[in-house]
């Protein structure tokens, strides 16, 4: 059982997230946090094997909070949840340690597949994400394995998506 810190500003996407890793015992839910601080804090103090964490938050950002925890803690493994498809964003992600870039409006669909992949030491992408960026910082960090919300293997290995 993997347990899960959730990291993001508004209560209702934390809430969501809970609701759709509800149904999976597999991932257990062990906090929450509002802001990037509190998110460097409770990994430290919950030790949780995976995060999922949203980018733009009030004070530290999900990507300089992730760069922190990655330091710290190499071995957690985090998903970046956000509204922002940028190039320079999902690069700056993977540079600071992230190991899933996950949009906000597949997260009903693909976060399951997501926290599987990165968990088997993969690299997740969400569909939407222009396939170039994907390439590129798949070259640039040297990622030997992704996934995306539209690979078949993942689908087969969660049925109930």
């Amino acid at each position: 059982m993997a347990k899960v810190l959730i990291v993001d500003d508004h209560a209702a996407i934390r809430r969501g997230v809970q609701a759709i890793l509800h149904p999976f015992p597999e991932w257990e839910f062990c906090g929450e946090a509002d802001n990037g601080n509190d998110a460097i804090r409770l990994a430290d103090a919950l030790k949780p094997d995976v995060i999922i964490m949203d980018v733009s938050m009030p004070g530290l950002n999900g990507i300089e909070a992730t760069r922190v925890i990655c330091r710290t803690q190499p071995e957690v493994k985090i998903v970046l949840l956000t509204l922002h498809d940028s190039a320079e964003l999902v690069r700056s992600a993977f540079r600071a340690g992230a190991r899933g870039y996950l949009l906000k409006t597949d997260a009903e669909q693909e976060l399951v597949r997501a926290l599987v992949a990165i968990v088997g030491q993969g690299a997740y992408f969400s569909q939407k994400i222009d396939n170039q960026v994907v390439e590129g910082v798949i070259k640039e960090m040297g990622i030997s394995h992704r996934s995306s919300g539209s690979d078949p293997e993942l689908q087969e290995s969660n049925p109930g998506q």
